[in-house]
């Protein structure tokens, strides 16, 4: 009896023993898996995409030409500053706009009571504001010299006559005419509008502007008959300045409507 109570003693303990076993085992096994790094989850591959077809290059508007900051044009020509002057002209854009315009003209009938035969130069600078229009802003000076008669003493006539003088030239034939030279000064400012035809070469400028007279310089000779003659004529030579040069600040002005015509270079 005792050896069989000990055989089943024994064999309780191996099976005790191999239960710890497996439940050792098992432990290791759940924390080596704990322990592991995840694998990541296969993923589809995306399907690869049809190369797209190539799209024809838009075709470019065509080039229409404006004025840069580095345009610059020169335009000769001729035109009429109704009533001042008729003659040549040259008009410059620079940079940026900038204008710079020379005429050589002679005088039409302003003045022409007195004078005959004159020649105008004016001299301007001004803007073109904008890039795409024609409107042009120019100021200037604007010089004129005349020479000529005054038919029938017509001048020194008046002159005496302010003096209070009851001496005259014009009953002596040969003093029909007297010599008069003048130079005016004068400042004018003028708005244009600049249209470009036949690709760009004409150029045709109708203009208003506004002339002024603000100095001048007067002289005149004659030869009188009599010794009295001389005298006055002595005189009026002094004081002609002061007489004509107020004439000639207070009428010589006067509102100017141009029309030019340029090729430009």
């Amino acid at each position: 009896m005792v050896p069989r109570a000990a055989g089943r003693e024994r064999s309780d303990r191996l099976r005790r023993a191999g239960a710890t076993a497996i439940a050792a085992l098992a432990v290791c096994t759940r924390a080596h898996a704990d322990d592991a790094p995840a694998v990541p989850a296969a993923t589809a591959s995306p399907a690869p995409q049809s190369a797209a077809a190539p799209v024809a290059p838009a075709t470019p508007p065509p080039s229409v030409p404006i004025a840069t900051a580095s345009s610059f044009h020169v335009d000769v020509g001729a035109g009429t500053y109704v009533p001042l002057s008729i003659g040549a002209e040259a008009t410059a854009e620079l940079p940026y706009r900038v204008l710079v315009q020379a005429i050589n003209s002679f005088e039409q009938n302003l003045i022409e009571a007195a004078i005959q035969t004159s020649l105008v130069v004016r001299l301007s600078a001004g803007w073109r504001p904008f890039s795409k229009l024609g409107l042009e802003a120019l100021v200037g000076y604007t010089l004129l010299t005349a020479g000529g008669s005054v038919s029938g003493a017509d001048i020194v006539d008046s002159y005496l006559q302010s003096t209070g003088s009851t001496d005259k030239f014009s009953g002596n034939a040969s003093q029909a005419g007297i010599p008069l030279s003048a130079t005016l000064h004068s400042v004018h400012v003028t708005v244009d509008w600049r249209f470009l035809l036949w690709n760009d070469r004409i150029v045709l400028r109708p203009s208003l502007a506004y002339l002024q007279c603000f100095a001048s310089s007067t002289s005149v000779t004659a030869t009188p008959a009599r010794p009295a003659g001389q005298a006055v004529l002595n005189k009026l030579n002094a004081d002609l300045q002061g007489y004509l040069n107020p004439y000639f600040t207070e009428y010589v002005k006067a509102p100017l409507i141009g029309l030019t015509a340029s090729y430009r270079f």
